[in-house]
């Protein structure tokens, strides 16, 4: 991407959204809007940047050539179709857009060309969870070299991906009080994911 884009983050303030503004810092994009909850908006990050409200309006108003979205779910489902109004090419590490036809589900490494599907039809490139990209990326060459038919995976999250929220609340908890913790229900032998 070149460094004079117009780059927006949806979540800047967020854990996923933190690391992506200081690695685009690092990289050198200067054109960078923050956008959070109202709850973030107005405050200051590193570099000067003043978080905007994620809103709507905000967001449709055009201005920016990429939204990169690293909120949850129904935050990207509200959101997300503003910021398409708006012009830009959205990149949403949410399930909100994941196994929905029409919607390429990209992974660099394994299948890049696909995110040029988007842009010329949705402007929206889905992300498969964080334990689904590494993944693929090591099954992607072993299919290529001896034909895989199927692969069966267990993963267990951290509780970084519930959030900041959740990672400071379990910081603030004495160890002896650390508890599994799963926020979804088993219907079979598959969840949502992908």
């Amino acid at each position: 991407m070149r460094t004079d884009a117009r780059i927006g983050v949806v979540g800047a303030t967020g854990a996923v959204g933190s690391v992506t503004m200081r690695l685009l810092r690092e990289r050198g994009y200067e054109n960078v809007r923050a956008f959070a909850s109202g709850r973030s908006a107005g405050k200051e990050l590193e570099g000067g940047i003043v978080v905007e409200e994620a809103t709507p309006d905000a967001l449709a108003a055009g201005g920016l050539d990429v939204v990169l979205f690293s909120v949850g779910t129904s935050a990207s489902r509200e959101l997300v179709p503003h910021a398409v109004e708006g012009e830009a090419l959205v990149i949403d590490k949410s399930s909100a857009y994941r196994l929905v036809d029409g919607y390429p589900l990209v992974v660099p490494e394994v299948n890049g060309g696909r995110a040029l599907e988007a842009i010329e039809t949705t402007r929206v490139v889905a992300n498969p969870n964080c334990c689904t990209i590494p993944l693929t990326c090591v099954l992607k060459p072993l299919h290529d070299a001896a034909g895989l038919r199927r692969v069966r995976v267990s993963t267990y999250q951290s509780v970084s991906g519930a959030g900041a929220h959740r990672m400071e609340a379990l910081l603030a908890e004495p160890q002896a009080e650390h508890n599994l913790v799963m926020d979804w229900s088993w219907d079979g032998d598959e969840t949502v994911e992908e």
